[in-house]
Parts: C-alpha cells; structure tokens; sequence
C-alpha cells in the first residue's frame, strides 16, 4: 500500500532508490482516459532485464466502493496519515474506540 511515508524527502533522495526511480516512466493511455469517469484504470508493466514483461491492469483503484478497502488496510492508511500528527499510540487508542462503536451499534 502506498501511503505518505514512501514521499518523505529521506525516501524520495534514498541513493539506493534513485536507480529504481530513474527507470519508473509514467504513460497516459488514450483507451483508459476514454473510460473515465466509469472507470479509472491502471496499468503496471515490470520489464526485467532479460526482455520480460510482466504486467498488470486494474480498472477502479482500491478503496473505492467497488474494491473497498479491508479493516486492515484502513487501519495501516489511518495510522501511516495520522501517526506523525496525533502519534501512532494516538491512533491505536482511536481505532479501538472506533471499534467498540461500531460493535455496539451493530449489536
């Protein structure tokens, strides 16, 4: 999952990264800007160094209602946003309330 911590200025200038970065290009595709707003798809394509291609395709991002996001991955998204401004402890403690809400109610 990607969240805000993989733009950190400490990741982003990584010198390990900077070769992986550099072979990253981005593509716009007419076929799926012809699907928007309907869809909003995707496509990643790995080259590996003997000429493979790998590639896959989604055509609604996750989290979207149509490929919502699991308890799990809302909980890693809260805290990754959340950790640096209430503090990680902070979140834990809301999501348990957010829980125990949630539970009640359904109760």
């Amino acid at each position: 999952m990607v969240t805000p911590l993989q733009f950190k200025e400490e990741r982003v200038l990584d010198k390990a990264l900077i070769p992986i970065m550099d072979k990253v290009k981005v593509v716009a595709n007419e076929e799926f800007e012809a699907l928007f707003p309907k869809f909003q798809p995707s496509r990643v394509t790995i080259t590996t160094n003997d000429g493979k291609s790998h590639s896959t395709r989604v055509d609604v991002p996750k989290g979207d209602p149509r490929d919502p996001m699991t308890e799990d991955e809302i909980a890693v998204k809260f805290t990754a946003l959340g950790g640096d401004v209430i503090g990680k402890d902070q979140c834990k403690k809301l999501q348990k309330l957010h829980h125990e809400h949630r539970d009640r109610r359904e109760a």
